[in-house]
């Protein structure tokens, strides 16, 4: 992906494009401080520890710097991958990943307070950060399933049998979560995608 965009863009002086685990304990130093604006959409969630996740993006940012981020709360495809990756068929092949199958706020009472609370006590002033049921319709689930799984560095771990096994059974699962109807408009079977999101805007 980040040699897609350099190459892509490459014409673009102003834009550079980099990997950094945000969760790491060492931050390099050449990001410390250096940041006007960081944002983030529909990422976040993937962390294992999402304390030391935003700990270095308050370090990352300069004074009175601003941070904007979509975190999801909850979705019914974090159950279906829970639940999944336990199957006897699979489990001994998901071991020391990166990418946490529990969610940060899924099982929180109050996720709003909870993210407030944990914004406050790494120092950043709050503007805003809300809690919200979002939806959307989407004609059909492959793209966004193609998409989550694309997350799924340990899929690569499972013997190619099993992986089609695997991302049918997700899809399977998955499939017995959504909604869907008939538009009237075209007789065509829509499919209602719901889940809650986090928003949170503040400065350092």
């Amino acid at each position: 992906m980040i040699k897609y965009a350099r190459k892509t863009y490459s014409k673009e002086k102003q834009l550079d494009f980099d990997v950094l685990d945000i969760q790491t304990k060492e931050l390099p130093a050449k990001y410390i401080s250096e940041f006007d604006h960081i944002f983030s959409f529909h990422a976040l969630h993937w962390c294992f520890d999402i304390k030391q996740a935003f700990k270095n993006i308050y370090r990352m940012l300069r004074p009175n710097g601003t941070m904007l981020v979509l975190v999801v709360s909850l979705h019914p495809i974090c159950k279906v991958i829970q639940e999944t990756i336990q199957d006897n068929r699979f489990a001994p092949y998901i071991k020391d990943v990166n990418i946490s199958p529990v969610w940060p706020f899924q099982d929180s009472v109050n996720p709003n307070r909870e993210l407030k609370g944990l914004l406050k006590e790494i120092g950043f002033k709050i503007d805003h950060c809300s809690h919200r049921n979002v939806y959307h319709f989407d004609d059909n689930s492959d793209q966004f399933l193609s998409s989550i799984l694309a997350f799924l560095e340990f899929i690569d771990n499972i013997p190619h049998d099993q992986k089609e096994i695997f991302k049918k059974e997700i899809a399977r699962k998955f499939t017995e979560t959504q909604i869907s109807f008939k538009r009237s408009s075209d007789n065509k079977t829509v499919i209602l995608n719901v889940y809650n999101l986090l928003i949170a805007f503040a400065k350092k």
